[in-house]
């Protein structure tokens, strides 16, 4: 009985105890698109990008700087789709990932979201991350919209476990416990990044 009634604790504690503690980060959080840029839908960036003429690596590329501009990096809006994240210009690292997936799936390619829980940032800072692993010619490359080196055409950051697909189930976890996770940081540190 009393393992029932911790389980029901701890299901409720997650289902209701961490959106409410995320809603006061997410409310200082100014409403509509990020000042300086229009709301934009992934269908309607992968038409900007598809009248450029760009093809196959040269219009991955493009796809990737476009998210990297236009999404600033938030802890403040967990709660929003990544289709939303693009659209606002405000985002984290699995929405910069999906909606990049989602850009690149929309003009043509394969691509998947990935991620490792232990990474080696480009500040020394370790820590869980997505990005996105795309194939074009039998040819798979990591990107990111965050930590990429364009020049070298490589992540800018290390990797440290095992680099996995994101499965649905867990997904939905991540998703979820971002929110708490991300406000919290943002309690601590009153940052964004």
């Amino acid at each position: 009985m009393m393992f029932l009634k911790i389980a029901l604790y701890t299901i409720f504690v997650i289902l209701v105890g961490v959106p409410l503690y995320a809603i006061p980060a997410t409310l200082t959080l100014p409403a509509g698109p990020r000042p300086g840029i229009t709301e934009l839908s992934i269908e309607q960036a992968a038409n900007q990008l598809k009248s450029t003429g760009k093809t196959g690596w040269a219009l991955v590329e493009a796809a990737r700087a476009l998210v990297a501009e236009r999404i600033q990096y938030s802890r403040r809006n967990s709660f929003d789709t990544p289709d939303r994240a693009f659209a606002r210009g405000y985002g984290y690292c699995t929405q910069h990932a999906y909606a990049l997936t989602s850009l690149l799936t929309e003009l043509g390619f394969e691509a998947k979201v990935v991620q490792a829980f232990q990474n080696r940032l480009p500040n020394g800072k370790i820590t869980a991350h997505s990005w996105v692993s795309v194939n074009l010619n039998n040819k798979t490359r990591y990107i990111d919209s965050l930590f990429y080196d364009e020049q070298v055409g490589e992540l800018d950051f290390t990797p440290l476990s095992e680099v996995t697909d994101i499965s649905s189930a867990f997904k939905l976890v991540a998703f979820w416990g971002a929110t708490g996770v991300n406000a919290h940081r943002y309690y601590l540190s009153g940052k964004d990044f």
